[in-house]
């Protein structure tokens, strides 16, 4: 193909690409939520009184932080089940649930660490506490957006995944160049916006 021909085809397939960058935003977006909930539980138990609490919370903190979510991917992705048994019918788990899953892990470890921290500077009287959480959870969704593009090696329908099947029209150099730049704009550009909104936040609570 001619440059413009390719263009051209990236031109066409965005539609698709962003439909598949959704499901990197959603994979984030859900990863972050639920591993804030369990991580901010955690928070609180290596906050608590009592050392049987606070050890094993510990633990599994120390846990979620380590494991690296790349190789949970394939851990997840081959250990649980293509397909469930639901009600007298047969329901497939999609590759980006598991993707998901995956990636809820280190959020995990994040959260505790950051909710405890929450949980010491309000004992300690500090103020902005609250601010500090929630500047340094909107940085770590771009880390965790980011992150959400390895789930196309194990077949998770997202933006890496559909523009591997764009540049399967034409495997030169040129164009696999061209397919990938394409898809990091569409991660540059939250990028930004996030990083913008992290900023805002943080002068916001600033001139409170």
């Amino acid at each position: 193909m001619t440059l413009a021909e390719m263009l051209m085809l990236l031109w066409q397939r965005t539609p698709d690409l962003i439909g598949g960058f959704g499901y990197n935003l959603l994979i984030a977006v859900l990863a972050m939520v639920l591993g804030t909930l369990i991580g901010v539980g955690l928070g609180a138990a290596r906050y608590h009184r009592s050392r049987r609490v606070r050890l094993p919370a510990g633990w599994l903190t120390s846990l979620c932080r380590n494991v690296p979510s790349f190789v949970l991917m394939f851990y997840i992705a081959f250990v649980l089940p293509v397909e469930v048994e639901w009600g007298g019918g047969v329901v497939t788990i999609p590759l980006w649930y598991k993707a998901t899953l995956a990636l809820v892990i280190p959020v995990v470890g994040f959260a505790s660490d950051q909710g405890l921290a929450l949980l010491r500077q309000r004992a300690q009287g500090r103020e902005g506490a609250g601010a500090t959480f929630l500047v340094a959870w909107v940085q770590y969704y771009l880390i965790v957006l980011m992150a959400s593009a390895t789930a196309s090696v194990i077949g998770a329908d997202e933006v890496v995944g559909r523009v591997n099947e764009v540049i399967a029209f034409d495997s030169t150099p040129t164009f696999l160049l061209l397919g990938y730049g394409y898809v990091c704009l569409f991660f540059l550009a939250s990028g930004l916006l996030i990083s913008a909104t992290a900023r805002y936040m943080e002068a916001w609570f600033e001139r409170r």
